[in-house]
């Protein structure tokens, strides 16, 4: 049984016990909106405790989270301007697929059918949203109490089966004190899910390196050069793979180059007076797909051991190559080729295979994911768990989301609108730089209005790119 019935089968049986709970504890839930709302004192006696010792300690945090809270709310201002820059472009839009205002559910790149995210199972969601809720409004009720501003309650919100904690605070006291201390209490939130996003970014860090090996190489181009374009002499003959891809056989300095009828194009589009042509090696020639993970029956886990198996032998020798290829239909596959080595254009008595790694440097929302995630992998190789595949990726992911979704409250919360802790935070930044209070009311609610403004603009640049493009 997949893991996804194994989740669906979760989601059921969560959503019927919360529905049997509900009924049997009506007569303590109070409605807030939508949601209900059910109150405990259990957090109270932990916020007190947390909130009245150390003070020392808690005071110089209070600096920290202070700080935290405006180098992401500048970080968040410049990730808005830059995905409005992003959306403009219907190409990236098509890529991303998912509405900027959507809100972050169970299921959602499947929805959506974005390929580049993990799985988002109902068990991630319920976990992350959890912990994330918890030390959030936890913080919240720690500093607050720390600056003697008194908790009325604690407890669960429930929307159907979603569900969050909250701590109630006593407004009309907060906002007696000074402003300082009600910048402390807002922004220790989002100062928790930093925290909490920097430990699970370490315990995934650490889970991967126990839990998964390399196997192969990974190649994500062939040998190539990038020649003038009118250097470059056509010989009116095309070559076909063994796949059945065209190339247009060219010249270039007496050396035999193979062009991509798309690369040609795009090199048109571009209006680009230089284009990338492949070496002609075994490596394009056979079509070679996949992950190399054995050359002549020794095992490839590295870049350095293709290196070392290559450089004891010729060009003309021949070799085995085994490669594991991912099927679109999400199974692997391992392919057997049998290649001649080629000669290296540059160095003629030196063995080639002809793979190559494009130096790509992706922007955007897939940009920012690769540069937090993936800095601990070497993304030229292929790494596969090393006990129970399924559940070892279920776990990985797990950690992945809860790392995402934290990061991700802590900038959207400091966004400098009503709504948000930033439109509060943002507020009495400018209050206490003016000292006059309808400046700051006047500069929130135009920058609330600024902001809403975006979140229009990208609705309908997505729906441009989507529904027109």
């Amino acid at each position: 049984m997949s893991i996804f019935i194994y989740d669906l089968s979760f989601l059921i049986i969560f959503s019927l016990v919360i529905a049997l709970f509900l009924y049997k504890e009506k007569k303590k839930l109070t409605k807030d909106g939508w949601m209900y709302l059910y109150k405990t004192s259990i957090g109270l006696k932990v916020i007190d405790y947390l909130g009245t010792r150390n003070k020392k300690l808690l005071n110089f945090f209070s600096y920290i989270i202070v700080g935290t809270g405006y180098v992401l709310m500048a970080l968040m201002i410049w990730l808005l301007a830059t995905t409005l820059k992003i959306f403009f472009n219907p190409a990236l839009v098509q890529m991303i697929k998912i509405p900027p205002l959507m809100p972050l559910i169970p299921y959602l790149p499947g929805l959506f059918k974005v390929t580049w995210l993990p799985p988002f199972y109902f068990t991630y969601w319920i976990i992350a949203i959890a912990l994330i809720a918890i030390f959030h409004e936890g913080f919240h009720g720690i500093f607050a109490r720390f600056n003697n501003v008194r908790i009325k309650s604690t407890g669960w919100g429930f929307l159907g089966p979603f569900l969050a904690f909250f701590v109630e605070q006593d407004d009309k006291q907060m906002q007696k004190k000074k402003i300082f201390p009600q910048l402390t209490i807002i922004s220790a939130g989002v100062f928790a899910n930093v925290l909490l996003g920097i430990v699970f970014f370490f315990i995934m860090v650490g889970f991967f390196s126990l839990a998964y090996s390399p196997v192969g190489v990974n190649f994500d181009t062939y040998s190539y050069s990038v020649v003038p374009l009118n250097a470059l002499v056509f010989t009116n003959s095309t070559s076909v793979s063994s796949s059945g891809n065209n190339y247009s056989e060219v010249s270039y300095n007496n050396q035999s180059y193979l062009l991509s009828p798309s690369i040609l194009n795009q090199t048109h589009a571009l209006n680009s007076s230089l284009t990338l042509v492949y070496q002609v090696e075994p490596a394009i020639t056979s079509d070679l797909k996949g992950a190399i993970i054995n050359i002549n029956n020794q095992s490839t886990k590295s870049t350095s051991d293709i290196s070392l198996i290559l450089g004891k032998l010729k060009p003309g020798d021949s070799i085995e190559v085994k490669t594991k290829y991912a099927n679109p239909n999400g199974t692997n596959e391992v392919i057997s080729y049998s290649l001649v080595l080629g000669k290296d254009y540059e160095n003629e008595s030196r063995a080639i295979l002809g793979v190559g790694y494009l130096d790509s440097k992706t922007t955007g929302l897939r940009g920012f994911l690769n540069k937090m995630f993936y800095t601990f992998r070497d993304s030229k190789l292929l790494y596969e768990p090393n006990i129970n595949p399924e559940f070892t990726l279920f776990i990985y992911n797990l950690f992945w989301w809860i790392v995402l979704i934290n990061f991700s409250v802590a900038l959207t919360n400091m966004l400098p609108m009503g709504i948000f802790d930033g439109g509060r935070f943002f507020y009495l930044t400018v209050l206490a730089i003016t000292k006059k209070k309808k400046v700051a009311e006047f500069c929130f609610k135009w920058v609330t209005k600024l902001i809403l403004l975006i979140f229009l603009a990208l609705m309908l640049l997505w729906a441009w790119a989507i529904f027109f493009k």
